[in-house]
C-alpha cells in the first residue's frame, strides 16, 4: 500500500521525475517537501503544488498533510502564498539553490516565521523549513527593548528621534512638525528629600500624566535624566500646539504622591518648529531637539516654571551645549570635578577584586552630576584627553593612599580601572600610563583600562595597536559594551584582552524580560561563555542591580561584576570605610 504521505500525481518532465522520487526518500528525517511548477500559456510559473511532503513539514507549516498534498501554494496559503510562489520562480529560474526566511499565514492569528531552504529541480523544487517564530519574535522583542525607558517604559531618546524623523517624513513640505523639550525645574531636590526611589516614582507619574494630555498621535519620550522630549505631530495647528502646551503645563502644576506626601513640581518647556524644506534624517531631527532644548534653558533662565519658543535671537544668546562645555573647562581648572569609586567584585564570594575609578562634576547648580550628564559633550568639545588624564592621575594617588590604611594581602591583587574613550587613543596615552603608574608607584599588571569593544573601522586599527601594546606592557585590558552579533564577536577574536564585558542594556533586560526574550538574553549569555573559554578571557557585567540579573550571570560563568546590588559608588573619602565593610562581609 502506498504511504499516503508519499501520494504524488507531479506534472512533471520525464527528466526530473527520478530526482524528485530520489529527494522524496528522505521526505521523513527533516520538514521536507516537493513542489511542481504551474505554468500558464505563456511558460510563467503561476503556483506550485504540493508532490510529496511528510509529517514534520506538516507540523511545521501548520496544515495537515490532506490540506497541503495535491494542493497548490495559493490554495494553502492565500495571504501569503504570491510572494512564496514569486520567491520559488525567481529560484527555478536562476537554477541556483537559496536561503530564504518568510512569514506564512497560519489558521492562528498570528503568522509563523519559516526559514527554508530551496533546491531547484528542472520543473520542481525541494524545500526544507525550519520554525524560526520564536527567534524572530525574541529579536523583535529586543529591539523593542532598546527603544524603551525601562523607568517610564516610555520610548527612550533613541525612540524619540526615530518619532520625529518620521512625523517629519510624513508631513513633508506641508504642516511642520513641533518638539517640545520638558526640563523639569529642580528636580534634584526631590532627589535630596526622598531618596533616589522617591525621585523614580515621581519620574514615572510625571511620564504618566504628560501622556494623559496628549492626542494618539503625538508622542512624549524620556530624553534623559529629567528631560523629557513631547514631539506634536505635523499636522498639529499652531493654535492646537498652544492648547497642547497649556494642558502639560496646567498637568504638571498639579502637585503628585510620593509616599504621604504632596510634591509640587514645574517645568522649564522650550518648543521648536521643523522649517517646510526640513527632510526626516537623525540630523534634522537632533537638529530641532536642540533647538527646543536651547528654548528650554532660555525658559530655566528666565525664571523656571516658563515657556519659551525657539528663534535665532535666542539661538545666538543662549546654546546650552556651549555653555556646558565652557563650564566643564572652568569645572577642569578649578577643582569641581570629583574622582568616585565602584568596588568590582568576585560574584560568587562577593570579595573586591578591582576598583572602578568614576568621574563626578560638583556642579554648583544641578549638584552631583554623573559621567553620562557630561562626558559625551567633553569628548566632542575635545576635553576627553586632559580630562581621562586628569581623572587616571587622581585616581591613582587616591588609591595608594587608601593602600596605607588597608591590609595589603587583600589589596595587592586588585586593580584599579579606568575607562578610555576612542580620543584618548590618539594621544599620548602609552606614554602617559608608564610615566603616571610610575608616578603613583603601581605595576602596570595593577591597572586596567577598558574600551568598548565595537568601534568604527578607521578607529579599529589604532585601537588594536594601542590595546596590543599595552597589555604587552602588562596592563589588563578589557573590552566593554560587548554584544553578540557579527561586529562584537569579531572584535573579540581581534583585540588583545583579559576581559569582556557584557553590555549594559543586557544585564538591565535580565532583570525585567520574561518568555522568549529572556530565553534570547540566555543565549547571549551561553555565547559569550562558550566565547570566553575559547579566548581565555574572564566575563564580567557592570550596573547589576537586583539578584534577577546576578543569578543568570553566575550561572553562565561571569566572574566578577559591578554595581550597586554588589557595591555602592563612594566619594575617596569614604573608599577604605567602604572595602574595609566589603572584605569584612566576603565569604
Amino acid at each position: 500500500m502506498t504511504d499516503p504521505s508519499h501520494v504524488a500525481a507531479p506534472v512533471v518532465k520525464a527528466e526530473t521525475e527520478y530526482s524528485l522520487l530520489r529527494r522524496a526518500a528522505f521526505a521523513s528525517m527533516d520538514a521536507e517537501s516537493i513542489l511542481t511548477a504551474e505554468f500558464d500559456a505563456d511558460g510563467q510559473v503561476v503556483d506550485f503544488r504540493f508532490a510529496v511532503t511528510n509529517v514534520v513539514a506538516s507540523q511545521v507549516l501548520r496544515r495537515p498533510m490532506v490540506e497541503l498534498l495535491g494542493h497548490t501554494v495559493t490554495e494553502v496559503f492565500p495571504s501569503s502564498g504570491a510572494n512564496l510562489v514569486r520567491i520559488w520562480a525567481e529560484c527555478l529560474a536562476s537554477g541556483v539553490a537559496m536561503l530564504e526566511e518568510i512569514q506564512i499565514d497560519t489558521d492562528t492569528e498570528h503568522p509563523r516565521w519559516i526559514r527554508q531552504q530551496v533546491l531547484p529541480l528542472g520543473d520542481a523544487i525541494a524545500v526544507t523549513s525550519h520554525d524560526i517564530t520564536d527567534r524572530r519574535r525574541a529579536e523583535a522583542d529586543l529591539r523593542s527593548l532598546a527603544h524603551q525607558d525601562p523607568l517610564t517604559e516610555l520610548p527612550n531618546r533613541r525612540a524619540a528621534l526615530d518619532g520625529i524623523c518620521a512625523s517629519l517624513e510624513r508631513h513633508g513640505h506641508g504642516s511642520p512638525t513641533t518638539v517640545l523639550f520638558v526640563d523639569l525645574d529642580r528636580f534634584k531636590t526631590v532627589n535630596d528629600t526622598f531618596g533616589h526611589a522617591g525621585g523614580d516614582e515621581l519620574l514615572r507619574q510625571i511620564a504618566a500624566r504628560l501622556g494623559s494630555v496628549l492626542r494618539a498621535e503625538d508622542m512624549v519620550a524620556r530624553f534623559g535624566g529629567d528631560e523629557f522630549v513631547v514631539c506634536l505631530d505635523g499636522s498639529t495647528s499652531p493654535q492646537g500646539v498652544s492648547s497642547i502646551i497649556d494642558k502639560l503645563v496646567d498637568a504638571l502644576r498639579v502637585p503628585f504622591r510620593i509616599g504621604d506626601s504632596d510634591v509640587a513640581i514645574s517645568a522649564s518647556i522650550g518648543v521648536a518648529t521643523s522649517h517646510p524644506d526640513w527632510s526626516g534624517t537623525i540630523d534634522t531631527a537632533n537638529l530641532l531637539v536642540h533647538q527646543a532644548d536651547i528654548a528650554a534653558y532660555e525658559a530655566k533662565r528666565q525664571g523656571r516654571d516658563q515657556v519659551a519658543i525657539f528663534d535665532e535671537r535666542i539661538g545666538h544668546r543662549v546654546d546650552r551645549a556651549g555653555m556646558i562645555v565652557r563650564e566643564l573647562r572652568n569645572a577642569l581648572s578649578e577643582g569641581h570635578l570629583e574622582v568616585h569609586f565602584q568596588a568590582q567584585v568576585q560574584l560568587e564570594t562577593r570579595r573586591p577584586v578591582g576598583l572602578e575609578a568614576l568621574v563626578r562634576w560638583n556642579h554648583p547648580e544641578h549638584g552631583l552630576l554623573s559621567a553620562g550628564e557630561f562626558l559625551p559633550l567633553a569628548e566632542d568639545a575635545g576635553l576627553s584627553v586632559p580630562l581621562g588624564r586628569w581623572v587616571r592621575q587622581r585616581a591613582m594617588g587616591s588609591w595608594k593612599r587608601s593602600l596605607g590604611s588597608l591590609p595589603s594581602d587583600l589589596t595587592d591583587s586588585m586593580i584599579l580601572w579606568f575607562k578610555v574613550s576612542p580620543t584618548e587613543l590618539q594621544s599620548n596615552l602609552i606614554a602617559w600610563l608608564i610615566a603616571d603608574a610610575a608616578a603613583a608607584g603601581f605595576a602596570h599588571s595593577s591597572i586596567g583600562i577598558e574600551m568598548e569593544a565595537e568601534s568604527p573601522e578607521a578607529v579599529f586599527a589604532i585601537k588594536k595597536q594601542t590595546l596590543g601594546e599595552l597589555r604587552d606592557l602588562g596592563f589588563r585590558i578589557a573590552l566593554t559594551e560587548v554584544s553578540v552579533n557579527h561586529a562584537g564577536i569579531s572584535a573579540l577574536h581581534s583585540l588583545a584582552a583579559d576581559v569582556i564585558k557584557l553590555e549594559r542594556v543586557a544585564v538591565t533586560q535580565l532583570g525585567e524580560s520574561a518568555g522568549s526574550t529572556r530565553t534570547a538574553l540566555l543565549g547571549v549569555l551561553s555565547v559569550l561563555g562558550s566565547l570566553s573559554a575559547e579566548l581565555g578571557m574572564q566575563l564580567c557585567a557592570d550596573g547589576i542591580e537586583s539578584e534577577a540579573q546576578l543569578a543568570p550571570l553566575q550561572d553562565h560563568g561571569f566572574v566578577s561584576g559591578a554595581g550597586h546590588l554588589l557595591a555602592p559608588v563612594v566619594p575617596e573619602s569614604d573608599l577604605v570605610e567602604a572595602l574595609e565593610n566589603m572584605f569584612a562581609t566576603s565569604t
